[in-house]
């Protein structure tokens, strides 16, 4: 995200569309080339860390989703519980797809899926249409199909 926020603001200084500003000084340091250049590398090798916060969330929510067994049960692979499901908030709709990639690499275990309300964001994305947040909810309600 901070990537993408990065390369924005070099394409677009002026943070409006068809904007006539001039791109700012940062974007002419050699420090911020190297930056760039630096995540662009990483970027291709799909190799961005995560944050900290992040893989505290696929923690939690993975204690939340996998059944335990028990002291006195063999230690068998992790099972997904499919009485339980998760609903995780953030802040910055920029998020939402990082958030949702991020959890989907423990699928089948953590099937996440995203869902933004109506508005429309500071750059002109349009959220989820009324009908749209139906059916994503209603999915997550029915999911007892996580087997």
């Amino acid at each position: 995200m901070c990537y993408d926020a990065l390369k924005a603001i070099a394409e677009n200084p002026g943070g409006k569309a068809n904007s006539q500003k001039k791109a700012p000084p940062i974007t002419k340091d050699q420090k911020y080339k190297d930056l760039m250049m630096g995540l662009e590398l990483q970027k291709g090798k799909r190799h961005f860390p995560p944050h900290p916060k992040m893989e505290k969330l696929k923690s939690l929510v993975l204690d939340h989703l996998v059944v335990k067994g028990t002291a006195d049960e063999d230690c068998g692979p992790a099972k997904p519980n499919p009485d339980t499901r998760v609903m995780v908030f953030v802040t910055f709709r920029d998020c939402v797809e990082e958030v949702v990639e991020f959890l989907n690499e423990d699928s089948p275990l953590i099937m996440a899926a995203k869902f933004i309300g109506q508005g429309t964001d500071k750059g002109g994305r349009k959220g989820f249409a009324q009908k749209e947040q139906l059916e994503v909810y209603q999915i997550f309600l029915s999911s007892h199909s996580r087997s």
